[in-house]
């Protein structure tokens, strides 16, 4: 059981990590404190060598001039020594005691002349500094491994807490959110990880809720096409009356509204996709403009309406002519639809600006978000002609081209002015 905890505790990455570094430190620091002692222990050693040269060279001069040896202090020796070891540098240990010796042999015209100076005071240095490397190395060792591990499995916790969060993302409680505290590199990937999924459910629940306005919106339509065609098939079979081609062309009208609106879905999801973005060429604003007036002025005259179309320094975008023109077309229809009778509907690009008013009821500010999602429309629109497409796919256009879409009150707190402003200008 133990062993199986051990081994478990062991296999956790954090672990490993320190543990790796807990390694990693110990074979710096081994190799750190072992060069500092053999550096201390060269400089004892040639402090010790450099007096015994100094005393040699005392030595040399006085038998030269006729005078004895000089005298030794404590801890040192001088002596003339007889035929032996070659000259140089020795160090031993003197039988007495066990006391450590360091010897300077020279031969000289006078003799050969040996000097001696008792390292002892030197070795006990050593040995403390040893010892001290030693205990602050394991005290060391231990702080840090403590330390390791406690950060360690404070970090494996932050692991295991974003483990777990996304395991119940993955049974599908998209609700769940990660909390962890701190501004380091695991909290910021909770955010995202938090981000990501509430994207995902608000999705979801798009999804559900454009399911019900789908099967709200189409089951008028196909409920009156089937009505129809079974009223013309019982006429047809049951009194051998023949179908009257009205009959036949509502029919037809109420599938084209339904194939319409699959049209517009599949429109809307090809460009939430972001297919297309790689064939953007640079638009000019101020022509797509004038482009659109000249199109669709005729449309809004023949309405009662007038389109006024201006332009004011508009600047070049990155993005597809078509789908641009497919956004002014839908906010002109839009603003139609909506609008006032006899109304002014403005189309101006000023910039990397967009904007197109009217003078109708307007949106409410608390709908003004919600017009935005597919197949949403208002109280007041829901029974009209259009199926909630219309500022969806405008919406979907501005993403896929990175500007920013924004709904506000018409000219005189009067109808609305949607704003479409691009952030990305084209190099011309």
């Amino acid at each position: 059981m133990f062993l199986s905890r051990l081994d478990g505790f062991l296999r956790l990455s954090a672990v490993r990590q320190t543990l790796s570094l807990l390694a990693l430190f110990s074979l710096i620091s081994l190799l750190a404190w072992g060069g500092t002692y053999w550096l201390v222990q060269r400089e004892m050693l040639r402090s010790v060598d450099a007096r015994l040269i100094a005393r040699m060279d005392d030595a040399v001069a006085a038998l030269a001039a006729g005078d004895p040896l000089p005298p030794a202090e404590e801890g040192q020796t001088a002596a003339m020594a007889g035929p032996g070891p070659r000259d140089g540098f020795d160090t031993r240990d003197l039988p007495e005691g066990g006391i450590e010796m360091r010897y300077l042999l020279r031969t000289t015209a006078q003799g050969r002349i040996l000097l001696g100076e008792n390292t002892e005071r030197q070795e006990e240095l050593r040995d403390i500094l040893a010892a001290g490397m030693q205990l602050s190395l394991v005290a060391t060792l231990l702080v840090t491994s403590l330390a390791g591990l406690w950060m360690a499995r404070r970090g494996q916790l932050r692991l295991n807490a974003i483990s777990e969060g996304l395991v119940e993302v993955a049974r599908g409680h998209l609700g769940t959110r990660i909390a962890l505290d701190g501004r380091d590199d695991l909290s910021l990937l909770a955010d995202r990880i938090n981000a990501t999924t509430a994207r995902l459910d608000d999705a979801m629940t798009q999804m559900r809720v454009q399911s019900s306005n789908i099967a709200h919106d189409l089951r008028t339509p196909l409920a009156r096409l089937r009505a129809q065609i079974e009223s013309s098939l019982i006429a047809a079979t049951e009194r051998n009356q023949p179908v009257s081609p009205d009959v036949l062309a509502e029919a037809l009208e109420q599938v084209d509204q339904i194939t319409g609106t699959f049209d517009a879905l599949l429109r809307l999801a090809r460009i939430e996709s972001g297919a297309g973005r790689a064939a953007f060429t640079p638009v000019d604003l101020g022509a797509l403009a004038r482009e659109v007036g000249e199109t669709f002025g005729p449309v809004v005259e023949e309405a009662g309406q007038t389109l006024a179309v201006g332009a004011t320094d508009a600047a070049h975008v990155p993005g597809d002519r078509d789908m641009l023109i497919q956004l002014l077309a839908n906010l002109i229809q839009n603003a139609l639809r909506h609008g006032a009778d006899a109304q002014t509907i403005t189309l101006h690009a000023h910039g990397p600006r967009l904007t197109v008013s009217d003078e109708g009821p307007g949106i409410p500010f608390a709908e003004r978000e919600n017009v935005l999602h597919p197949l949403y429309q208002g109280e007041t629109t829901r029974q009209g002609d259009g199926v909630g497409l219309g500022l969806a796919l405008v919406s979907a256009i501005a993403k896929l081209h990175e500007a920013d879409l924004s709904l506000a009150d018409g000219p005189n707190g009067r109808g609305l002015t949607v704003t479409v402003h691009f952030s990305n200008l084209a190099e011309l």
